[in-house]
């Protein structure tokens, strides 16, 4: 079992997440064979490294297409080497008429959830010169028979090699800075380069979303690895913490993709 001190380094809303991650690796290790787990951003990501790092003799291996943000995971004892095959994805392309409607990944996204599927079950959706997204293999055919039509246009869907996965163009800016604390208002005032008034109107306007969840606390606690969503903004995420200054700040370490 895992050592309960785990649970101080993280939230109490990720509990449920870290007991699942647990389970996952208990039974890799009882069962000394590999363990597949659902689609995990990157929070979820970093949550399973720092729980497998406590067992001596499990790997972890990511995979959800290439530079892929939600990717699913193999925990697996050390003499098993995973294969992308490994992972049960598909990567489905997206045909429709891009003269009369535009596609936008709200519509993507929407439009799975709409036909029961699990966001679990979804990794990236990638809107550029085409529409592709990627799945867990068992919803293939049921995917293929059902989404038929995106915000009122027909759809052809098409299965393709990871190969021709679209590389995102995104170019993330790196920064630094030393902030007073982790607070989620801090560090977004940080981050826009505006004032804290105007970063906790952000927030209580519920236009700022933590790991894909609408966050209205100011005083809400960023940990490493979070994904920010600013609306009007773009994406902001926190790299890493370091040490503190000798007035008692922190030294972290954000990308940004503002728009």
């Amino acid at each position: 079992m895992i050592d309960i001190d785990i649970y101080q380094h993280f939230r109490q809303e990720e509990y449920g997440l870290i007991d699942q991650l647990t389970d996952k690796c208990e039974q890799a290790q009882q069962s000394y064979a590999p363990i597949l787990t659902q689609f995990l951003d990157p929070r979820g990501q970093y949550i399973l490294e720092v729980i497998s790092g406590s067992y001596d003799d499990l790997n972890v291996t990511f995979f959800g297409g290439p530079n892929a943000e939600r990717q699913r995971a193999i925990i697996a004892p050390e003499y098993y080497t995973a294969t992308d095959d490994d992972f049960d994805l598909v990567l489905i392309q997206v045909n429709y008429p891009d003269k009369f409607v535009t596609l936008k990944h709200q519509h993507i996204l929407g439009t799975l959830m709409s036909l029961g599927i699990d966001r679990q079950q979804v990794g990236d959706i990638i809107v550029g010169e085409q529409i592709q997204f990627v799945l867990t293999s068992r919803l293939q055919s049921f995917i293929m028979l059902e989404l038929q039509r995106i915000k009122g246009a027909t759809v052809k869907l098409n299965t393709i090699p990871f190969s021709d996965m679209i590389q995102s163009k995104e170019d993330w800016k790196l920064s630094s800075a030393t902030v007073s604390s982790l607070r989620l208002d801090v560090i977004l005032k940080e981050m826009i380069h505006k004032s804290r008034t105007i970063a906790k109107q952000l927030i209580d306007k519920k236009r700022v979303k933590v790991n894909h969840t609408t966050v209205d606390s100011s005083d809400f606690q960023l940990q490493m690895n979070d994904l920010i969503s600013i609306q009007g903004y773009g994406r902001a995420q926190i790299t890493n913490l370091g040490g503190k200054t000798k007035k008692d700040k922190t030294h972290i370490t954000y990308r940004t993709l503002f728009k």
